[in-house]
């Protein structure tokens, strides 16, 4: 058992590793946290940015009629870590028929107008 002890102390005192001295590795290792440090964060955050915003362009390539609504979705989506961003992007897919064009107040009316004159008839 002395033995051990004794051997296992003279492993620990003697100095095996020598550092390097400004070789290529001190470079490479150099670069790499560089890369750590600021390019993948950037990075990052910028890849983020791109996807909590896919369901307001897949809306907006869809025309669809509640685009500005899907649009403050992706916009809470980015201030809540990305929760909302399904209901965004289900919301963006959601296909509402043939229509081509939102519709306004105006065209509300008259549909509800024609309905009503349909029945009293």
């Amino acid at each position: 058992m002395q033995r051990i002890t004794l051997f296992l102390c003279l492993l620990l005192s003697c100095n095996f590793v020598q550092a390097s001295t400004g070789g290529m590795e001190d470079n490479i290792a150099d670069v790499a946290s560089w890369l750590i440090l600021l390019v993948l964060p950037l990075a990052g955050i910028y890849l983020f940015w791109k996807v909590h915003i896919y369901p307001e362009k897949v809306a907006e390539k869809k025309n669809h009629p509640q685009l500005n609504a899907i649009k403050s979705m992706c916009l809470l989506s980015l201030v809540f870590g990305g929760l909302l961003w399904p209901v965004a992007l289900i919301w963006a897919n959601y296909d509402y028929g043939n229509q081509k064009e939102p519709q306004t107040p105006k065209d509300i009316d008259a549909t509800e107008e024609e309905e009503l004159n349909t029945i009293e008839n």
